[in-house]
């Protein structure tokens, strides 16, 4: 595609762009990476020329014939002499980017930047191709041609909105988000004027007006580059950064996992990094900051823009947490296995028996089969290398494993729960039923935000950021499948199957599905169905033909997990009315029994994992679990460590004895230390301030402030309205309920008196409530080991029905009455 010329010349642009960041490549890496760009270029290109416009100098506008118009001041001077204006969309097409992404997440900077800036380069020099053939031809007519203008810089990125649709860039696969950026990222739009008065200006680099300022491979001169130097746990990375580059994504990008709960939004104060020197501190970040604190130079790393040389010391790393995994419901279902492993004698071909192996192994089976084409590129030499003795996996009606003939069959399969804040998975035996292997973590796509609207967002505002979060999870699990086989001496080939639930946003993260419509009215997901891909089209490394099964969702935000609750407490079953709660960083709650089942869902956020609460952490050692004013110490944390701050349980426990005690009253205010009586000296004391805000000193300079009890009050009076909500529109009275299923790591750990004494849950339904652990890996295992079971998550799709809350016109009543303690 390319010439020996331009090959060399992107070879040696390639080279003085990196030198001129100060970074030191040898030249072996630069040829390497150069022919790998070209493999992975995928170069399209697509135009428009107009000649019926009008430009509007008063208004500032270059106005289309189909009212379209391009803006700004900049751009009008420089074409108002055009006689036909050209815009075009050039894009070397999303392999480069993957594997750059690629690179970046094996924490391979330096690959994944030298094939960066390359790419780059390639982009740079087809524009200008493009460029001189637009004015090879228009000379030939008397004309002259403008420069290249890229919208972004001097003129208004909004403008790439019209070029795309003007040219009509879904032709060639590029995409405009809601933020104006194109993706591919390498890939460029602009506009030039042909004309015989045009004047044409000294052309630019691509980079002067490309709209990604952040982007470390800017090649401005006279921009500024500093080095960030990075310690975290036992380790020391240096990063280069341009100014101005917001150090919270600076890490992120870097593979740096910092505790917080925004995604960098600048209102979660979890962020914390030590810095080597003073630098001026807004009011806002002092907010979440001690005094101390400040002194010592700790600062949030959101509120960070890089004008220097840094040192940095991060201080907010991801913590181990308290994950559940363990159900407390006793896991009993009849096996019904989709994959079967048995050892299996093929006839051996001879000149009387000339039928294929396809036909043999169909023979061997017994029944029609289908077989993947990686197994039968080879199957021949597979079994002559066997003597045509093997072991054949079958999932259904599809071989997907022909290995050599072993004592032992070994048929694995996952269960896997992807929650917003925490991951859980289950390795069995399918073909014991028998669980080999728990596995839990923290998600790691926490980084880009506590909840799903704040990744949604990330995926939306980001070029590739739907792919991160994608590959952050799918990276994950990969190395849940390596520690796995790895402990248990299994082999990656004999796990055949995962079964994943999650929320729907989860779920279209692992599948790389956008979520987009989830965040917006009318709410609508991509897919709700029951999802079933080979486990290698997501880049999970398990059998080769081995698959991932998603269990299906109800809406946008009841998704499979709720299903597998359902499915886990045969709810479905019941001739008793139940309810399931799962309160996590959103509340979903099902209604029903055999006859009739309705779900819901209510935006709580994540205040009750600790997000959002001024010292709130999720469950990691140190963190306040449990509060009892009547005993001494008041309180218990998990791990049995050093106060560090308050969970979601602890939360919850302290509202409930500052109710109970009269220090807060049931519009949630706190009461002055003159106006409480009855209470012990001690606890009383503990009634202060903290920033200028009424508070509740618990240890160690760790409050629950009037913020954090209205932080609970709106999601907890968003639980109860949605509850409300459902026991009317099922047209009963809450009594009638005769079982409270509370799932989930909250549900579990929140003590249940403290739940109704805070009105999270109805009154009338104390001593009814069951904790039931992790249901939704329950679900996941029963749909591992049985087909019936699978087949029952179906059924259920169609049996629940959906209310949705937002609309529904007695929620507000509901939410408002909800907010009282």
């Amino acid at each position: 595609m390319f010439s020996k010329d331009v090959v060399q010349k992107v070879k040696d642009l390639s080279l003085e762009k990196l030198k001129n960041m100060n970074f030191d490549v040898d030249q072996y890496l630069i040829e390497e990476a150069t022919g790998e760009v070209q493999n992975l270029i995928d170069y399209k290109m697509i135009h428009q020329v107009c000649d019926n416009f009008h430009i509007d100098e008063r208004e500032n506008k270059i106005i289309f014939k189909t009212g379209d118009y391009l803006f700004g001041d900049y751009i009008v001077k420089n074409l108002k002499e055009a006689e036909y204006i050209i815009l075009a969309i050039i894009t070397l097409g999303d392999r480069i980017d993957k594997r750059v992404n690629d690179y970046f997440s094996e924490s391979n900077y330096t690959k994944g930047m030298i094939l960066d800036v390359i790419a780059g380069v390639f982009l740079e020099i087809l524009t200008n191709n493009f460029w001189e053939e637009v004015r090879e031809n228009a000379q030939k007519y008397g004309k002259e041609v403008t420069d290249i203008f890229y919208p972004g810089n001097k003129w208004d990125i909004k403008n790439q909105a019209v070029i795309c649709k003007l040219v009509d860039s879904s032709k060639i696969g590029v995409n405009i988000n809601h933020s104006f950026i194109i993706t591919p990222q390498k890939t460029v739009s602009f506009v030039c004027g042909v004309g015989e008065n045009v004047k044409r200006p000294v052309k630019e680099s691509v980079c002067d007006d490309c709209e990604a300022k952040d982007c470390i491979y800017r090649n401005v001169p006279g921009e500024s580059k500093y080095k960030v130097t990075v310690r975290f746990s036992s380790n020391t990375k240096v990063i280069e950064a341009s100014e101005g580059e917001n150090l919270f994504h600076i890490l992120v990008r870097n593979g740096i996992r910092l505790n917080n709960f925004c995604g960098g939004s600048r209102i979660c104060g979890q962020c914390k990094v030590i810095l080597n020197e003073e630098l001026d501190i807004s009011d806002d970040e002092k907010y979440f900051l001690t005094d101390k604190e400040i002194k010592n130079n700790v600062r949030l790393a959101c509120f960070v823009e890089i004008d220097r040389d840094l040192e940095v010391k991060v201080l907010s790393e991801e913590q181990k947490a308290k994950i559940l995994t363990k159900e407390n419901n006793l896991l009993s279902i009849e096996s019904h296995p989709r994959i079967k492993t048995s050892t299996v004698d093929i006839r051996r071909p001879t000149l009387n028996d000339q039928r294929d192996y396809v036909k043999r192994i169909k023979e061997a089976v017994g029944g029609e089969i289908e077989i993947p084409l990686e197994l039968l590129s080879n199957l021949p030499e597979v079994l002559e290398e066997n003597d045509y003795k093997v072991n054949i996996t079958i999932r259904k009606n599809e071989i997907i494993s022909i290995k050599k003939a072993a004592s032992k069959q070994y048929n694995y399969g996952i269960a896997l729960d992807i929650g917003t804040t925490t991951i859980a998975a289950y390795l069995y035996d399918l073909d014991e039923g028998k669980e080999v292997d728990v596995y839990s973590c923290l998600n790691p796509q926490r980084t880009f935000g506590a909840d799903v609207i704040t990744r949604i967002t990330y995926s939306i505002s980001n070029s590739q950021g739907l792919y991160q979060l994608h590959s952050a999870l799918i990276n994950k699990i990969n190395e849940i499948v390596e520690e796995f086989c790895v402990k248990n001496s299994i082999d990656k080939s004999d796990i055949h199957e995962i079964v994943a639930v999650g929320n729907p946003t989860m779920i279209h993260f692992l599948l790389n599905v956008s979520s987009k419509n989830i965040a917006v009215s009318p709410y609508v997901p991509t897919f709700t169905s029951k999802i079933e891909v080979k486990a290698k089209e997501i880049g999970i490394n398990i059998n080769k033909e081995g698959y991932v099964i998603t269990l299906p969702l109800i809406s946008s935000y009841v998704g499979a997990d709720t299903v597998a609750a359902v499915l886990a407490n045969k709810i479905d079953q019941s001739d008793e009315l139940c309810l399931l709660v799962d309160i996590g960083t959103n509340g979903e709650m099902v209604l029903g029994n055999k006859d009739n089942l309705i779900a819901s869902s209510a935006a709580a956020g994540p205040a009750f994992e600790g997000a959002g609460i001024t010292f709130g952490l999720n469950g990691v050692e140190g963190a306040i679990d449990h509060v009892d004013f009547s005993k001494r110490p008041f309180y218990t944390t998990i791990g049995n460590k050093k106060a560090k701050g308050i969970c979601g349980s602890g939360i919850v426990d302290i509202i409930s004895e500052l109710l109970k005690y009269g220090i807060v009253d049931i519009t949630g205010r706190f009461l002055s230390k003159e106006e409480v009586k009855n209470v012990p000296v001690d606890i009383a004391e503990r009634i202060t301030l903290y920033k200028d805000e009424p508070a509740f000193l618990i240890e160690n300079g760790i409050y629950v402030t009037q913020k954090d009890i209205r932080q609970i009050q709106l999601a907890k009076s968003a639980i109860l309205a949605g509850i409300n909500i459902m026991i009317k529109e099922m047209g009963i009275d809450v009594n009638e309920i005769k079982k409270v299923f509370l799932a989930g790591g909250f549900g579990n750990y929140i003590l249940p008196a403290s739940a109704i004494a805070i009105g999270l849950l109805p009154k009338e339904l104390q001593g009814k409530i069951l904790q039931v652990g992790n249901s939704a890996g329950v679900g996941a295992i029963m749909a591992l080991l049985s087909d019936k079971e699978l087949e029952r998550s179906i059924h259920l799709q169609s049996k629940i029905s959906y209310i949705e809350l937002s609309t529904h016109e007695d929620f507000q009543n509901e939410f408002v009455k909800g907010m009282y303690f």
